[in-house]
């Protein structure tokens, strides 16, 4: 990871090796949900990783030459944040209530918020169905943020230094099927979601892509219910 930090900035000065950090960790760390307890270094092997986990890489690259960078909490209503492309037999993984977590850099003697939590594939997969997964571009100057309804946000905390106490606690296992197959969902978006038109659609070929591909798990899902259940609070 070392390596990688010193690569990215060298020739490039504290704002510049920023921006090139950011769009190294959007584009090269595939979003999933799930847990988030792993180290920066484990997510950048991986390739992917939680809001939490790409914040942490971000904000651990840019601390190990110099830079100054930390992290923003947010508080967010869980349903409303995904948005309108959550699959109704999927919403019920989402707690009322969730954190996200993004980082912030401190540049020309403020802090600049910057979220690379979406990966650009499933952005431009799903954007146009969901508003939440417009891309995020940064220029090192402006807030950068996922682009979510300021009526879902309830709190949002920033600068936090550490966020190793949020980190520590871990997902329910009871929420594994659900968390893979939310991932798998993604999967799907990246490869095929710019040719869908509605989240029905969506989920009918989804639905079918899991028969193909993973029929087991078809049958689970068709298992789950649709409607919502109780979740405790949880990381993006």
């Amino acid at each position: 990871m070392r390596r990688l930090a010193v690569e990215l900035h060298a020739g490039r000065d504290p704002r510049e090796t920023a921006v090139a950090a950011f769009h190294h960790v959007r584009d090269g760390i595939r979003y999933r949900i799930g847990d988030w307890q792993q180290t920066a270094s484990q997510t950048l092997e991986l390739g992917e990783g939680t809001c939490t986990n790409s914040a942490n890489l971000l904000v651990a690259l840019l601390r190990s030459v110099g830079i100054p960078a930390g992290y923003g909490v947010m508080r967010v209503r869980g349903r409303e944040y995904f948005g309108p492309i959550a699959l109704p037999r999927l919403a019920r993984m989402v707690s009322e209530v969730s954190r996200h977590v993004y980082a912030c850099v401190h540049l020309d003697g403020r802090w600049v918020r910057c979220d690379p939590s979406d990966d650009l594939a499933l952005s431009l997969g799903s954007a146009h169905l969901n508003p939440q997964s417009r891309p995020v571009e940064w220029d090192g100057e402006r807030d950068a943020v996922l682009h979510l309804d300021a009526d879902h946000i309830q709190e949002d905390v920033v600068p936090v230094a550490d966020i190793s106490a949020l980190m520590a606690k871990r997902m329910r296992r009871t929420l594994r099927l659900t968390v893979r197959l939310g991932n798998l969902y993604m999967d799907f978006l990246r490869e095929h979601g710019a040719r869908m038109r509605t989240t029905e659609e969506a989920d009918k070929h989804f639905t079918a892509w899991l028969r193909d591909h993973h029929p087991t798990l078809h049958l689970l899902y068709r298992a789950l219910p649709e409607g919502s259940s109780p979740a405790e609070p949880a990381l993006r």
